[in-house]
């Protein structure tokens, strides 16, 4: 199956490969015209030479285009001759061998690109004698040969002349083919050589379609059981597919080595939704060779998973849309039966495809379908207790996958050839392939128990949320517009607030001057009692007022983001609403308390911290450690404060601790004897690099705290040891009449 992956893959890249090479013309017709109105010069030649390639390439549908291309080459070469452009020369002798290798004449094709080689290396015309030795390899291949060494020579020579030429992006090409066909032969450090120059060169030109050669490099990297490093190169094929916006068969080639890999690191379930959209890909453009290839690989997750009926209903689905009479595929069909039947414990069906298996004649493919075909029956010969006929079988399936590297195959058989010996007796054979399974399963394993599986993923999101940043800048003029927004709310309930104010002492006064001539002395007691009662529920009306405006504020930043998909922008409106919160949470507190002036702090921060809680979707991931004495402060400096207080927890719930990891918040509001405060916000996270400066960075949270800090007189200490802490000293300090009496 690895073989006939990387077959139908060369495929694909040899047609991307003759992608790259001259352009054809899409229409005759029109460089007819065109050379009808040229002058006998170098362009008429180059006319000629588009004409000749334009024969040659359509020469299958029409047969006398070969005898065209000769005859336009021919006029080409004697031009070129004529004017002493010697690469027309060579050009038109590219031409004519192409040419005779269309109508079966390789000796006559042969002589004439050597020809041309010889003219383009006399005038150092390093790219076309470049082009010219992947043409002698062409035709080697249509001329029925198949050796990957002659091959390989070719691509080598061809190779070295793009890079005299600094044809960097033909350089790099010819590199990822020669690759391919390295790989092909098992030389799989060579292979990792090419791939990763071809890197470095496609770089250089800052070639974007790099998934060709990401997906062989974990194609490669996968046969020499380098699993980290083949999942690597797998997710980055993936990634550079969808940046260049590529739903080719390429695509479903990618996807299905993503999902062997994660199949052999046994991630079965990542390797399911990998084979499935390669399944998609390869049906949506009816190919069967992928379509055979990513059934076999997503049944196989199936059975991992114990999906026997969905992978049942899917084989039956396939064959009757793509069934094939292919000796191979019809092995390859009867395994599954096996497979998927023995799992379901249906072991009359299960002997039915047996029986069927073995009257094929399997064995004498010694293929990776004779591998997987062997470990369908061995699976179901042991797990119906026939195992005296298993082990005619364990001893074949075992050498074979051993020979053609199926790294899993082999302990999979490893492991039937314990469990035969046991059911046998033969306790100490049983003993040693067991230890064997065990061994190279857990070798084969040991990416997913050292993490680095996880890391990888977390690396290859990151770098996709890195391509986000160019989308979030241009948000910038949206956010600004909701910041002015809000700043126009907050200004207008300042402003409603303060008319109201005004508005009451007026009517305060006036009804007092009207009073004082009305009602007689004995009464003023009562009044002046009547007034401080309205007043304090007038002041408590204000901060309930105040408290739901700052809620509609709050209303109106929730409206807006859902109308934004923008994550930083989304943030951005979280902080304000939380920081909105820190104010609203004071007033709601003075309206629903006795005093008016006064806040009792703990109370206060045992609510915020609730809400903030509530508000990231905490749970119980995060746990709150809090020393809080009793402590009161005017709302004067209870304001500043709750924001600091917001701005310190919010920063830690965000940065000291990944997603679902657990830590601890310690937060401590202690009171000395000379009426210095000192509250402290500290975590048990990673702390801030060795190289912060807190004193250096622009940001709106640390200057948020600066600025709050310094309108408190208090005094802001950072520090970086086992964590972060936060430390806010300050005075207490009443500005009220019943706070200085309290």
């Amino acid at each position: 199956m690895a073989k006939l992956l990387i077959s139908y893959l060369l495929l694909i890249l040899t047609c991307a490969f003759a992608e790259a090479q001259p352009p054809i013309s899409k229409n005759a017709n029109s460089l007819y015209q065109l050379l009808s109105k040229s002058k006998p010069d170098t362009s008429r030649v180059n006319l000629l030479i588009k004409i000749g390639r334009f024969d040659n390439a359509h020469s299958a549908q029409q047969p006398a285009l070969p005898d065209s291309a000769l005859a336009v080459a021919g006029r080409a070469n004697t031009l070129s001759e004529k004017l002493g452009y010697t690469e027309g020369v060579g050009l038109s002798y590219q031409i004519m061998a192409q040419a005779f290798c269309n109508k079966k004449n390789f000796k006559k094709s042969d002589d004439l690109i050597a020809k041309a080689i010889g003219v383009f290396l006399t005038h150092e015309l390093f790219r076309d004698a470049a082009e010219a030795y992947l043409n002698k390899e062409e035709f080697y291949l249509s001329a029925g040969g198949h050796d990957y060494k002659v091959m390989i020579r070719y691509y080598e020579q061809a190779q070295t002349l793009f890079h005299k030429a600094n044809a960097l992006e033909r350089e790099g090409a010819t590199l990822e083919r020669l690759g391919d066909f390295y790989q092909v032969i098992d030389d799989l450090d060579k292979s990792l050589v090419n791939l990763n120059q071809a890197l470095i060169v496609f770089k250089q030109v800052k070639y974007p379609c790099l998934q060709y050669t990401y997906d062989l490099l974990n194609s490669v990297n996968m046969r020499k059981s380098r699993y980290r490093e083949a999942l690597k190169y797998g997710l980055l094929a993936e990634r550079i597919a969808h940046a260049v916006n590529d739903t080719s068969l390429l695509l479903c080639t990618i996807y299905t080595r993503i999902g062997t890999t994660y199949f052999v690191i046994n991630k079965s379930y990542q390797s399911e939704i990998y084979f499935k959209n390669a399944l998609k890909i390869a049906r949506k453009y009816g190919d069967r060779p992928s379509i055979r290839i990513v059934l076999q690989s997503l049944i196989a997750a199936y059975a991992a998973e114990h999906k026997y009926k969905q992978a049942l209903e899917l084989i039956k689905q396939i064959r009757k849309q793509y069934f094939s009479a292919n000796n191979e595929e019809i092995i390859l069909d009867y395994a599954d039966f096996i497979l998927i039947y023995t799992g379901l414990t249906d072991y009359h069906l299960a002997q039915v495809y047996s029986d069927k298996l073995l009257k094929s004649n399997f064995l004498s493919l010694g293929s990776s379908t004779t591998v997987y075909a062997l470990n369908s029956l061995t699976g179901y010969l042991v797990q119906s207790g026939q195992y005296e006929r298993a082990a005619e079988y364990v001893p074949i399936f075992r050498r074979l996958a051993i020979r053609l590297a199926m790294k899993r195959k082999e302990y999979q058989a490893y492991l039937m050839g314990f469990k035969t010996d046991s059911a046998k007796g033969n306790y100490l054979s049983a003993i040693n392939n067991y230890r064997r399974y065990f061994f190279l399963k857990d070798s084969l394993y040991d990416i997913t128990k050292t993490g680095q599986l996880e890391e990888l993923k977390i690396q290859y999101e990151t770098e996709q949320k890195e391509q986000s940043i160019t989308i979030l800048k241009r948000n910038t003029v949206l956010q600004k517009d909701n910041l002015e927004r809000a700043d126009i709310i907050r200004n207008i309930t300042i402003a409603a607030s303060i008319i109201l104010v005004v508005f009451i002492l007026l009517l305060y006064k006036s009804y007092r001057v009207n009073k004082q001539n009305s009602v007689a002395i004995d009464k003023k007691n009562q009044t002046l009692s009547e007034l401080l009662t309205e007043k304090e529920w007038l002041l408590k009306e204000i901060h309930h007022r105040v408290k739901n405006n700052l809620q509609i504020v709050t209303g109106l930043l929730q409206r807006q983001s859902a109308y934004i998909n923008n994550h930083e922008a989304l943030e951005a409106i979280q902080n304000s609403e939380n920081r909105m919160h820190a104010i609203a949470l004071i007033h709601q507190k003075l309206y629903q308390s006795e005093s008016l002036d006064l806040i009792s702090m703990p109370e206060y921060i045992e609510e915020m911290i609730s809400y903030l809680k509530d508000s990231c979707s905490l749970h119980n991931r995060i746990v709150f450690e809090k020393h809080l004495e009793a402590i009161s402060l005017d709302v004067a400096q209870a304001v500043p404060l709750g924001l600091i207080l917001n701005e310190a927890v919010t920063n830690a719930i965000k940065y000291a601790y990944k997603d679902n990891e657990s830590g601890t918040i310690y937060i401590t509001l202690v009171k000395s004897e000379d009426d210095t405060n000192q509250l402290t916000i500290a975590d048990n996270g990673p702390g801030f690099p060795e190289s912060f400066d807190y004193n250096e960075v622009d940001s709106l949270g640390l200057n948020l705290m600066r600025g709050l800090c310094k309108q408190l007189g208090a005094t802001l200490e950072f520090i970086n040891e086992q964590g972060c802490t936060i430390n806010i000293i300050f005075k207490t300090q009443f500005f009220s009449k019943t706070a200085d009496r309290g």
